[in-house]
């Protein structure tokens, strides 16, 4: 048994997207392949969690029920969230993840929920804009774009909104006034699109 390199394990609610208001195990993974400007993530160090203490602290919640959310940083690329996905599956936790998307690997088919949340600052990586592997489009449950000041709502007509996926829009939260009538002109013509929130924001959690 080795220990699990997490940045983060804390308990809250879910702030935004398809399960937005309930009550979450949120597992931070380290490291990321973007740098967006806007992230509220310290996400370049982790800590060594014994999968025993990891088990117990994920079990301090009723059994019915249970439900947690896989993010970082970038959680496809690490090579323990495997692990920690087999670990809450194991104590029957529906597991969701939030992705940017860019990674082309089957890790995505390990979870319940597939939040793929596309930047343009993958262009700053050697990625073009918004960049989408193809495994993350295939298992995606939902996409949801950050709109920010420079966001170019050009990029959305790649997707078949009618598919049966969730299709969110979420406004940056430092910009929100100028973020959110964005949003709401475009929906007006686009209405497959939803705005998403961050609520956890609003409500003063992490």
């Amino acid at each position: 048994m080795s220990d699990l390199h997490i940045n983060d394990v804390f308990w809250t609610y879910q702030g935004e997207g398809h399960y937005s208001g309930r009550k979450a195990l949120f597992v931070r993974m380290p490291y990321c392949n973007l740098a967006c400007e806007w992230c509220d993530t310290k996400f370049d160090t982790f800590k060594k969690w014994d999968e025993t203490a990891f088990r117990a602290f994920a079990e301090a919640s009723p059994e019915l029920g249970r439900f947690a959310v896989v993010t970082g940083g970038e959680p496809t690329l690490h090579k323990h969230t495997r692990r920690v996905v087999e670990i809450l599956k194991s104590l029957r936790f529906v597991v969701a993840v939030e992705s940017n998307g860019t990674v082309e690997s089957d890790i995505y088919s390990v979870f319940d929920f597939v939040t793929i949340s596309p930047k343009r600052q993958a262009a700053d990586k050697g990625m073009v804009p918004y960049q989408l592997s193809i495994q993350a489009t295939k298992y995606a449950s939902e996409f949801k774009y950050v709109v920010d000041k420079e966001f170019d709502f050009s990029i959305l007509s790649r997707h078949d909104v009618w598919d049966g996926k969730r299709y969110s829009l979420s406004p940056e939260f430092g910009a929100f006034k100028e973020s959110i009538e964005r949003i709401i002109e475009y929906i007006d013509k686009n209405p497959g699109w939803r705005i998403s929130l961050q609520t956890h924001k609003w409500m003063g959690i992490a």
